[in-house]
């Protein structure tokens, strides 16, 4: 058993279109986990976003919209978003940030 506080985790930080996400890993690995803090008035990551991993998010904090180019959800607390693998997809904030857990799994 191990535990470790998001304070103790080096971050890094993703440039979007607009704006930046700050990405806080716990797990990097076959599977990827950790906390996504998504800057105000972003729209990221930078175009063309997909990966192979499928991807699991549930809002923490704040609002944003998530797009696949065909549907666009808006999120708030409590909320999660099952993303296909190799499915396009983006986020954006306004006003405030939001804060995402995530896991990437095969």
């Amino acid at each position: 058993m191990k535990k470790i506080h998001e304070s103790e985790i080096v971050q890094k930080s993703i440039d979007g279109r607009v704006g930046s996400v700050d990405v806080y890993d716990v797990i990097d690995e076959n599977i990827q986990a950790g906390v996504r803090i998504v800057k105000r008035n972003s729209d990221v990551p930078a175009r063309t976003h997909r990966h192979p991993e499928r991807q699991l998010l549930y809002v923490l904090e704040g609002t944003a919209e998530i797009t696949n180019g065909k549907e666009t959800f808006s999120l708030k607390p409590g909320d999660f978003v099952l993303i296909e693998s190799n499915e396009e997809h983006y986020v954006k904030t306004g006003d405030s940030e939001a804060k995402l857990f995530e896991i990437k799994y095969p």
